[in-house]
Order: structure tokens, then sequence, then C-alpha cells
């Protein structure tokens, strides 16, 4: 399986801290079943200049490959360049958002804000999704649901086919969610996993967890669609070569 969310990279957000809990990371990743994760720091526009963030990104990648040994090689997943940039009202005028694609796609995961969404917000993601040639990617729709998010909008994205609609394996893994997710995920309105995770510990890798609760709840064949899904999406993907 893939997993479309991780803070792996260290000492770029607020994930990894060092290069050794990187490392364990993707261990803990590939012993659950995962062969590919997309590496999503976050972008920050406030924070954040895009040269010098691709450059950090370059950086912290290329320090993991140094301290990586020959069995770690042989037991990590494969690895994506993307990013979870931050929402901002004129993103969908950046001459840059290439830059923050899913290395080889035209998939951008956008990251909504944690207020409640007003219609100018979906006018911008609309007018990526329909008038560029990108295709946002809302991740975590969980953290937006049974909030002050209103649902017309959160039903507006899960049945926009120009948007991909990703769901963290945390919520996957609550047992109270089932009834809010099942239908979900067996409709096709989330395509796509990620665990978001941020440390060996605190929010740990658990994609496997949540792939296994979802054979349990949904049945081998949803699986297999997801999995086909984000491998299409993937297709023409740059892998970093480690």
């Amino acid at each position: 399986m893939i997993d479309f969310h991780t803070h792996i990279l260290h000492h770029i957000d607020d994930g990894s801290h060092n290069v050794v809990e990187s490392i364990q990371m993707l261990r803990m990743s590939y012993e659950q079943g995962i062969d590919t994760v997309v590496l999503t720091p976050h972008f920050h526009l406030g924070e954040h200049q895009i040269g010098p963030w691709l450059e950090e990104r370059q950086l912290r990648f290329d320090q993991i490959c140094q301290y990586l040994t020959e069995d770690d090689k042989k037991h990590i997943p494969r690895m994506i360049f993307g990013a979870e940039v931050e929402f901002q009202p004129d993103m969908n005028h950046w001459d840059y958002l290439d830059k923050l694609r899913i290395n080889g796609t035209n998939y951008i995961m956008t990251e909504m804000p944690f207020m409640p969404w007003t219609g100018e917000n979906i006018k911008v993601i609309d007018d990526i999704a329909l008038h560029t040639p990108f295709t946002p990617i809302i991740p975590h729709i969980d953290r937006y649901m049974h909030t002050f998010t209103p649902e017309k909008y959160i039903r507006h994205f899960l049945e926009m086919p120009e948007v991909i609609v990703q769901m963290n394996a945390i919520y996957i893994n609550g047992v109270h969610n089932v009834p809010f997710y099942k239908p979900m995920i067996e409709s096709g309105q989330v395509q796509i996993l990620g665990s978001d995770c941020h440390s060996p510990e605190w929010r740990q890798p658990d994609l496997g967890m949540a792939i296994r609760r979802l054979r349990e709840v949904c049945g081998d064949s949803i699986l297999e669609r997801i999995d086909a899904f984000g491998r299409e999406m993937l297709r023409d993907a740059i892998y970093q070569e480690v």
C-alpha cells in the first residue's frame, strides 16, 4: 500500500526530529506493508520561500540517505517528494505550484484552514481543479468532519471528481468512526489514505493497522481498489534514489 501523507523528513516541519527517527519511521512503515511513501513536509507561505524550502527538503533527504545502512535500504519503502501546502487565498495564482506537486505528477496536497471554510476558500480550490493542470488533494478530511466546517463544503469535495480526498489512518482506527467512514470509502469518495505520521512514538506510522481495519470493515476488494487508484496516481511519479 501507499502512504500518501507523511512527515518523515527531519527538521523541516513539526515531524521527525532527527535522522534516527526518520529511518525508524521508514522501517516501521515497511514492516506494516507500506511499500511507497510520499514525503509531504509542510509548506507555509508565511514561513517559507519556495527556493530555500526545496533546497532544505533535498538536504534532509540526502542526510537520511547518508545514514542508511545496506540493511535499512532493504527494509524501507520507496520515497517520492511532495508537500502539504497550507491553503492561501491566492494560491490558485502562484506561478510555482508545479514545484509543490507530488514529483512527476500533477497532484498537489492542499491543507484547508482550521477555521470555518467559506465559499471563497472553495472557489480557490475549484479554480485550481478546473482551470489549471493540477489536481488538488484535500488531506485528512476526517479532521474537518464533526467540527465547525460546514458539511456542504465537505460534501462538495467528496462529490467533485476533479479533487482527490485523503483520510488519515488514526480516524479509520477509531472503532466509533466506522459508521462515518465506511460509506465514504466504499463509495469511492475517499480515494487515498495516509498515516500523517510525525514521529516513531507521537503520531507514529499506523497505516498498517488502518489497512487491517478496512479489510475487516470493507473487505479486500475495497482495499485493492484503493491501492490500484493510488498506483495509477503515481504512475509517472519520480522516485528518489537512495
